[in-house]
């Protein structure tokens, strides 16, 4: 949560600078100041909402401890009491009275709020893609790019293809029967039936396609570069935040267990009804990122490779029994208190066999390498490292790659960046690098 509430206050701060220097020009209008004005109050809001969801955490890590404690003494003292007993030694009951006790309603209520983590997690993943909207909206506002609300104006529709038509490729609309919403194909204008790749970008949890697009714009690079993208939407939460289900857990929507394999599949192949692509890679971001692995363990026809930001799989990893070999790019923040790179690896507090919730950075690359018949190794030599993260000064990524017995063409790879958070400052050098790396695997 650190990082997040320094992004918090990083937005606060840019915002206020900004205004400063508008209220410093000698022609601001009415409109201008009132859309400033949104803009203060939907920030100041975003840093309560961090700052609250700080405290809770620590509240609840703290109290989990005291607990973990407290179940380890009595543990202690009844194999103490234990050998007392059976040296004759007396009192026993009398100590026993004396130490404090932990109270099983208590543990329940915290075992019970232990079960929320992984919305409040959710929560998190909506406040970091925010407050990255915010920043970079308030960037292209100060540089004459953009008005500073616009992305939220209209439909998530006409937002996305706002944004994709200034890439100056094709804009198609990909319906599907059981979405509202159409997805977006962006065809660069020379495509070539049969060989233009297409990538899938997926935006994290309580994000869009026009957020995905803000954060991370491939569509840029779609004339330039010679790809297709398509931007597809997941469907709202009962609390109005779209997302995607990375699990064989489908397909009662009232328990958040829509189908996405079926959807993205479906979509990608109303995709090709537009022209003949050739190989099918897919990005995404955090939730996102851990839909594209189950892409990947699900299988897609066409799909070459998968890259996946801040995001990863479950610890229990039955559902991709069989998955076929792909090329993996796994991106990861050291600093990442969202879905931390080192995962979540203890085992279920409550004690009934149920795994912990996912798997960290090292283990996603060495599960896919196993999948490629190779072995990652264990102490692997960065061959880059790249500047690429505007929030963290210095060359932070470590970029480690595993080719040799893999599959053919297939290749494992991590960029480690070191003190990044779950919302890296990526500019056009991040991008850049990760379509570099997404069309030379063929």
């Amino acid at each position: 949560m650190g990082s997040l509430r320094h992004l918090g206050r990083s937005a606060v701060c840019i915002l206020v600078a900004t205004i400063s220097f508008a209220c410093a020009g000698s022609s601001q209008d009415p409109a201008s100041d009132e859309r400033l004005n949104a803009l203060e109050a939907k920030t100041s809001s975003l840093e309560e909402s961090l700052e609250a969801l700080a405290r809770e955490n620590a509240a609840l890590r703290d109290e989990v401890a005291i607990l973990s404690e407290q179940a380890d003494s009595v543990e202690g003292r009844e194999a103490a009491g234990s050998a007392r007993e059976q040296e004759g030694v007396a009192a026993l009951e009398e100590d026993q009275e004396e130490q404090p006790a932990i109270h099983e309603d208590g543990r329940t209520d915290v075992l019970e709020r232990l079960d929320d983590l992984d919305a409040r997690v959710r929560d998190m993943e909506d406040l970091a893609a925010t407050v990255e909207w915010v920043l970079r909206s308030v960037e292209q506002w100060a540089k004459g790019q953009d008005d500073p609300l616009s992305l939220l104006e209209g439909t998530v529709l006409e937002r996305t293809v706002r944004l994709a038509a200034e890439s100056g490729g094709k804009v198609h609309h990909i319906d599907h029967p059981e979405r509202e919403d159409p997805a977006v194909l962006l065809v660069p204008l020379a495509a070539v039936d049969g060989e233009t790749p297409l990538i899938v970008s997926l935006h994290g949890y309580g994000g869009d396609s026009s957020y995905q697009t803000t954060y991370m714009p491939l569509h840029e690079r779609v004339n330039t570069d010679g790809f297709a993208l398509l931007l597809p939407n997941g469907i709202p939460d009962s609390e109005g935040n779209r997302f995607w289900n990375p699990t064989d857990e489908c397909c009662d929507s009232a328990k958040g267990g829509q189908d996405d394999v079926a959807y993205l599949t479906e979509l990608v192949a109303g995709a090709q009804q537009v022209m003949d692509f050739g190989p099918v890679y897919f990005f995404g971001y955090s939730n996102g990122g851990f839909m594209s692995y189950h892409i990947a363990c699900k299988g897609l026809p066409g799909l070459r490779a998968v890259a996946s930001l801040a995001g990863t799989s479950y610890v229990e990893d039955s559902s991709c029994d069989g998955a076929s070999p792909v090329s993996v790019l796994h991106i990861h923040g050291t600093a990442d208190d969202v879905i931390r790179f080192e995962g979540d690896s203890e085992p279920d507090p409550k004690g009934d066999g149920e795994p912990a919730f996912y798997a960290g950075a090292m283990e996603m690359v060495n599960r896919w390498s196993r999948r490629a018949g190779c072995e990652w190794p264990e102490q692997p030599q960065p061959y880059a490292t790249l500047d690429l993260d505007g929030h963290v000064v210095g060359a932070e990524t470590r970029a480690f790659r595993l080719e040799s017995g893999c599959a053919e063409g297939v290749e494992i790879g991590l960029w480690m960046t070191v003190g990044s958070s779950h919302a890296p400052g990526y500019g056009d050098a991040f991008v850049d690098a990760l379509v570099d790396w997404l069309l030379s695997q063929e």
